[in-house]
C-alpha cells in the first residue's frame, strides 16, 4: 500500500485498533492491538514513532519493528501530501459589477460567462481557466476545455491589492461596489504575474492568506 493508496483515507482519525489492523494488512504482522491500545497509539501519532519507542512498548522483534516503521513512513508521506493539498480558500472570479450588469452582458443569462475559479492550497495556488465550446454566445453541451495554472507559492515575489472602482453609471444607478484585484508578482518568468479578481473585502483577506503561506514556504526552504 503506497502513500498514494492511503492518502485518501482519514488515518488521522484511526483508533489504536485501526492502526494495528492497518499494520496487519500492510505488513502481515501479528496483531499489536493490545500493545497500541495500552500505549494509546492512534492515527495522529503513529507515524512519529521511533525504533526506540517501539522497543520501549515491548515490541522486541527487530524485523517487526522495521516493518512497523516502514508502514508508518508511508503514513508520514501520505500526511505530507495531504498537508500540501489542503484547501485554505476557494473563490470565483468577479466578472460583473451588479446583477443588472450581468443580465445586460449575458442577455439575461442566455449567453454564458467564462469566469475563472481559484483554489489556494498550502504550497500552491490553482487558477482554473475554462474554455467553453460555444455556438456564437451560447454554450454547447459538449467539447469544453479548460486550463489549470499552478502557481508555486515559493515563486511569488510579492502580492498587491488594488481597489477598482465601478463605472459611474453602475455606481449611481445600481449602487455597484468596488472590486479588489490581487496582483501576484512572480520571480519567474521575469515580469510574470497573475491577477485574481474578487469582491471588495475578499481580496484583502485572501492576499493575507497568500502572504502568510509564502512566508511559511520561505521558512521551510531556509530550514
Amino acid at each position: 500500500m503506497s502513500a498514494y493508496n492511503i492518502v485518501d483515507k482519514n488515518f488521522s482519525e484511526w483508533s489504536p485498533r485501526e492502526v494495528a489492523q492497518y499494520l496487519t494488512k500492510k505488513e502481515k504482522l501479528e496483531d499489536y492491538t493490545e500493545v497500541f491500545e495500552k500505549n494509546k497509539i492512534d492515527g495522529t501519532i503513529a507515524f512519529r514513532l521511533t525504533d526506540a519507542e517501539l522497543k520501549d512498548m515491548g515490541i522486541g522483534a527487530i524485523g517487526d519493528r522495521h516493518r512497523i516503521l516502514s508502514a508508518f513512513e508511508t503514513m508520514g508521506k501520505a500526511k505530507s501530501q495531504k498537508d500540501r493539498e489542503k484547501i485554505l480558500w476557494e473563490g470565483t472570479e468577479v466578472l460583473y459589477w451588479t446583477c443588472c450588469d450581468k443580465g445586460f452582458k449575458t442577455c439575461c443569462g442566455i449567453c454564458s460567462d467564462d469566469h475563472e475559479t481559484y483554489i489556494l492550497r498550502n504550497n500552491f495556488l490553482e487558477i482554473n481557466r475554462p474554455d467553453y465550446n460555444k455556438c456564437g454566445a451560447i454554450r454547447c453541451c459538449y467539447g469544453h476545455k479548460y486550463e489549470i495554472d499552478t502557481v508555486d507559492l515559493s515563486n511569488i515575489a510579492g502580492v498587491q491589492v488594488e481597489g477598482i472602482p465601478p463605472p459611474c453609471i453602475q455606481q449611481c444607478c445600481c449602487c455597484a461596489k468596488a472590486q479588489e484585484h490581487i496582483r501576484i508578482n512572480l520571480h519567474t518568468p521575469e515580469k510574470g504575474f497573475e491577477i485574481l479578481k474578487l469582491k471588495k473585502g475578499v481580496g484583502e483577506n485572501v492576499s493575507r492568506k497568500i502572504k502568510n503561506q509564502v512566508e511559511v514556504m520561505q521558512v521551510m526552504e531556509r530550514s
